[in-house]
């Protein structure tokens, strides 16, 4: 009788006879629990829907809701505009980032020609600068002020280099 050799459980044989754990698909916090906002944005959206689907009547839809009659097609309108805006083909999302980069070019052009005049205040100033410092100059005396000491009074007498 041959017995077969038990394998550890940590090896890669073992880990093929068991299923594999699949992580569930990561699902924002926004979407798990909707804040106050994103439940009136969803009841709102709703009702349009169900008005313009002739469910409801416009009259049912704004006492169910508790709006006005302006608020709602104020509402309609802006919901209607931000669905072609999503769903348009052309993707004005591109006429965005080409707005955005035309932008950000001007931008750093403007910057480029912000720094080009500051370096040139710079260089001016340093320029200046050196002007005053050369025609300002003065001997400055940095002998000390009183009597001299005495080691230094002997040796600058005149005959003390013969001594």
């Amino acid at each position: 009788m041959t017995s077969s050799p038990e394998r550890p459980v940590g090896t890669a044989a073992a880990a093929a006879k068991r299923p594999r754990h699949r992580r569930q698909a990561y699902i924002p916090k926004w979407l798990r629990r909707p804040s106050e906002q994103q439940q009136i944005a969803r009841a709102r959206c709703l009702m349009i829907l169900s008005v313009l689907a002739g469910q409801r009547s416009v009259g049912e839809a704004i006492a169910a809701a508790k709006i006005s009659r302006p608020l709602y097609y104020q509402l309609e309108t802006r919901a209607l505009e931000g669905m072609l805006k999503a769903l348009d083909p052309m993707t004005p999302a591109r006429l965005s980032e080409q707005q955005e980069l035309s932008q950000a070019k001007a931008r750093v052009r403007a910057l480029s020609v912000q720094v080009k005049n500051l370096t040139q205040c710079k260089r001016s100033a340093e320029r200046l600068l050196r002007l005053v410092l050369k025609t300002g100059r003065t001997p400055i005396n940095t002998m000390r002020r009183g009597r001299l000491p005495q080691a230094l009074a002997l040796s600058r007498r005149p005959g003390a280099d013969s001594l």
